[in-house]
């Protein structure tokens, strides 16, 4: 049958758009934008470029479902994270849908891959602006880690 997506709660102080100095943007929740923007210059300071994504609307959540998991119900809106590829959170879960989370690209390519110079700063410096990784997505990082 049909499941109903489940009620998101609003970005914390609504959203914002911070700037990665090397051109771009990450949209965020107001509530972080500044400690974002903190990070990304000063790892650009460093030599390090991160730029990425950051909110996803509930719609785009699903489709991310639909290409990572499937089209069923099921896969959309019970499926577990793990079974699809890559993870994909389910919506109504995912810190992105309230501008929590950023999927940082590094250097102006792909996303950040463990060990690489942009995972080591993140690594480094990120939980002093208060950032922590999704260990199975060295790319994802969140308010809590998720």
């Amino acid at each position: 049958g049909d499941v109903a997506a489940p009620q998101i709660a609003p970005a914390p102080g609504g959203l914002a758009t911070v700037t990665c100095p090397s051109g771009g943007s990450i949209t965020v929740a107001g509530s972080i934008s500044g400690n974002v923007q903190a990070l990304l210059d000063a790892a650009a300071a460093d030599g390090v470029v991160l730029c990425g994504g950051g909110y996803r609307s509930p719609d785009a959540q699903i489709q991310l479902r639909m290409e990572h998991c499937g089209t069923s119900n099921y896969a959309i809106y019970e499926m577990p994270a793990s079974q699809c590829s890559p993870p994909t959170a389910k919506p109504g879960t995912s810190m992105h849908e309230q501008g929590l989370a950023i999927d940082f690209t590094c250097d102006g390519g792909g996303t950040v891959s463990t060990g690489d110079r942009c995972w080591n700063w993140l690594v480094a410096n990120a939980a002093s602006y208060g950032l922590y990784n999704l260990p199975s997505e060295p790319w994802h990082w969140s308010t809590n880690g998720n």
